[in-house]
């Protein structure tokens, strides 16, 4: 077998809303016994890639914050570490404060949650935290930062128009609430980079990687892995982009491309 690495997006792809179903999970964990690696690879913080590596039942490394960060759970290091510039920092929070929608600013080690809605659902109590204000980053600068909602969405695009901040990485994807979530890093930050660091850590190519995504943010890890795979409900440029369009997440897209794949009915890159 030719590939050795599963790199898995978690909103969109992995996980249905908030939830690793069990056909999921079961899928994966039998990549697993035979003996493949699983890279999470999200825009979300890296706590919660460890809350649902150990529903997998694995510890090998993660991508977070959409590439600004590739962690070693086993040893606890960063492998790669990219904030966003302090001046577009502040100059977002300023610009939010005050308006109707949602917004997040990801550290060291917990996520500030600032919202003028009801608090969210909490996956991982410990490291959110909500404020009434998001800080002055001088002292720390976010690894990514995210916004939803009309109101704040219009107020970002309005700042990103400003030649100052043009070298900020910003995406746009589909959050679990089925609304537009953008997410903002610096220029260097990406989970192909990410993914390429990662693989010569493990002493393997990234040609033995199987990337599985659904969003924008994917595009550069599907760059750089060996096959990648996008969602079904996914939009045309990210389907477009991928060697093998499976199923949507919400029906079990992964078990279907594993299932096919381990009965050997895809055996190298081709079109669906």
């Amino acid at each position: 077998m030719q590939h050795k690495i599963l790199a898995i997006d978690l909103d969109g792809t992995l996980l249905d809303g908030h939830v690793l179903q069990p056909e999921h999970r079961g899928a994966v964990q039998r990549a697993q016994a035979a003996g493949f690696k699983i890279i999470i690879a999200t825009a979300r913080w890296r706590q919660m890639a460890e809350s649902i590596q150990q529903e997998i039942g694995c510890s090998d490394l993660i991508i977070a914050c959409n590439g600004a960060q590739l962690f070693d759970p086993k040893t606890g290091v960063d492998l790669l570490d990219d904030r966003l510039p302090v001046a577009f920092s502040e100059a977002l929070s300023d610009a939010l404060k005050g308006l109707s929608g949602f917004a997040s600013a990801t550290l060291q080690d917990e996520t500030l949650i600032y919202s003028d809605q009801a608090p969210p659902r909490v996956e991982w109590p410990n490291a959110l935290r909500a404020v009434d204000v998001l800080p002055s980053f001088k002292n720390e600068a976010p690894r990514i930062m995210t916004v939803q909602g009309d109101e704040m969405v219009a107020a970002a695009r309005q700042l990103l128009a400003g030649p100052e901040h043009r070298s900020i990485l910003a995406l746009d994807s589909i959050g679990p609430g089925g609304k537009i979530v953008m997410t903002f890093t610096a220029q260097t930050a990406n989970k192909g980079r990410c993914l390429q660091k990662a693989c010569a850590s493990l002493n393997l190519t990234t040609e033995s990687v199987i990337a599985f995504g659904d969003s924008e943010g994917d595009l550069d890890l599907f760059a750089a892995a060996g096959l990648s795979v996008a969602m079904g409900q996914a939009s045309k440029r990210v389907r477009a982009a991928a060697d093998w369009v499976t199923d949507a997440n919400t029906e079990h897209g992964i078990k279907t491309f594993l299932d096919r794949y381990f009965k050997g009915e895809i055996s190298g890159n081709q079109p669906t």
